[in-house]
């Protein structure tokens, strides 16, 4: 909410640490999202030690997977209300689901108890992972945009750390605790954070919308003020003509002529299509597949006995730093650079390991020197982290034009899941019949395929107003010379 409705003026605080205050809202959302994921690593081993909760794998196989069925559930609910409700609303319902959750969590003595609250849990993620980019990307200004997107995956991956952490020196009880801490910590940032200005505008709350803008913003981005006050004002001119234009038609008729008026749109498809290829880049650079095969791929490209242990732990490292690298690079660089740079870097070291393992299997190296499979994983996963993960994630809250955030971002949410799903069904196999060689160079030209197609399709974000995106996807340039609009932001 803007402080000066409070009768509170920050007048020394700049935009850009406003800005940082109200991303870091969403932020902590993200890292309750790991948190969330990676829990169980931590309470089922307990469970299975104290055996305060009675489990056996039918609960087990509930307790974990029920996160995913929440998840599809939050992405399904979110096209109906992200439009209505807008985004800040969302976001605290996020926050507190997932609050309500570890309490839940925190008081169990039951396995059903322990499934609520997980399913809870997922229902808050599958609103996150929507109206997170788009919430972070409608906050800031177009120079930090890409930082703060970035610190999005970053955060995801503190959350999963902190889980792992947490769970391996305490009960899952304190563990379940201190997440709620965090979580209504986050609470109380985002009761204090502002709706975002591109929705206030849509609701024609154009003073509000103005000044929200320029709490957030300043007073030197008015230009983009403009923008967003125009688009807005031509949008409901529009749907008004269509609203006293079509009232007399059947509902049934009306529904289906704006479905299929809808699908062949630019502005709808063109996004779809880039974000599938930047998701399946997300899926197959190898992330998930470390996440759920770590263990065995290790001990396939390095060796039978080495401590894979201390190897996953140097690579959380890495990872760690690779992320915050990325932040730098994104900021500095265009988002298609980036991602160029660290996807040709991801197939490379792809072929590089297959054609390693190949070699390792039929005994054809001259040497067998475990630190060449590490430094080839290292490799591997700084690739991952270097932008194959946070690209995606950033383009996702730019991309969408504003009437199409919601089942935009559920269309390509859903893809993401099946082919997560099937993923990791395959890949198992993959390794049984064709070997880990194989499997990455199946992986390598996947990766390399939706690369090539982004970069065709995919238009550059870096320094460019969301609204100067949609109108690209539209095909139609600004209108600059709005004299009422002018009038109204000065």
């Amino acid at each position: 909410m803007d402080t000066n409705t409070k009768g509170i003026s920050f007048k020394w605080i700049s935009p850009f640490m406003k800005q940082c205050f109200v991303t870091a809202g969403v932020a902590l959302n993200m890292l309750n999202h790991g948190t969330v994921i990676s829990f169980p690593s931590a309470l089922l081993p307990q469970l299975r030690e104290t055996h305060f909760i009675e489990i056996d794998d039918s609960s087990t196989s509930w307790i974990v997977s029920i996160v995913g069925f929440g998840l599809m559930t939050g992405v399904i609910i979110i096209p109906f209300i992200i439009k209505r409700y807008g985004r800040q609303l969302i976001n605290l319902t996020s926050a507190v689901l997932i609050t309500l959750g570890w309490i839940i969590i925190c008081l169990s003595k039951t396995t059903s108890t322990l499934i609520i609250s997980r399913f809870i849990q997922g229902v808050a993620n599958g609103f996150t992972a929507i109206i997170g980019p788009v919430l972070v990307g409608e906050y800031s200004s177009t120079k930090n945009r890409g930082a703060f997107l970035a610190v999005m995956s970053a955060s995801l991956f503190v959350g999963v750390s902190l889980a792992h952490a947490t769970g391996s020196f305490l009960s899952w009880q304190k563990s379940s605790l201190i997440c709620s801490i965090i979580s209504f910590l986050d609470i109380i940032i985002i009761i204090f954070s502002p709706e975002s200005p591109i929705f206030l505008a849509r609701k024609e709350k154009y003073a509000k919308c103005k000044k929200v803008f320029h709490w957030l913003k300043g007073n030197d981005e008015d230009e983009e003020l403009i923008e967003i006050l125009n688009s807005a004002t031509t949008k409901h001119q529009h749907n008004d003509r269509i609203e006293y234009n079509t009232d007399c038609l059947n509902r049934i008729i009306k529904i289906a002529r704006k479905c299929v008026s809808t699908l062949k749109r630019r502005e709808f498809y063109k996004p779809i299509i880039i974000m599938l290829h930047l998701h399946a880049i997300n899926l197959w650079c190898g992330a998930t597949i470390y996440d759920a095969l770590a263990t065995d791929i290790l001990h396939a490209i390095v060796g039978p006995n080495v401590n894979v242990s201390l190897i996953i732990l140097c690579m959380d490292l890495l990872t760690l730093v690779t992320n915050v690298l990325s932040i730098f690079f994104i900021r500095k660089f265009k988002r298609k650079h980036v991602l160029i740079f660290s996807v040709s870097i991801n197939i490379v070291s792809y072929l590089l390991i297959a054609g390693y393992s190949y070699l390792k299997t039929r005994r054809m190296l001259p040497f067998d020197c475990p630190i060449v499979g590490i430094l080839l994983c290292n490799l591997h996963s700084a690739s991952i982290n270097a932008g194959c993960v946070s690209i995606p994630n950033i383009i996702a809250g730019e991309i969408f034009p504003f009437e199409y955030k919601g089942v935009g971002g559920m269309v390509c949410l859903l893809f993401f899941s099946v082919n997560l799903s099937i993923t990791l069904n395959i890949t198992p196999y993959l390794f049984t019949t064709i070997g880990l060689s194989g499997t990455y160079s199946v992986f390598a030209l996947l990766v390399c395929y939706s690369l090539l197609i982004s970069i065709i399709i995919l238009p550059e974000t870096k320094d460019r107003t969301l609204l100067e995106i949609e109108n690209e996807l539209r095909g139609k340039s600004i209108v600059r010379d709005n004299i009422e609009l002018n009038v109204l932001v000065h």
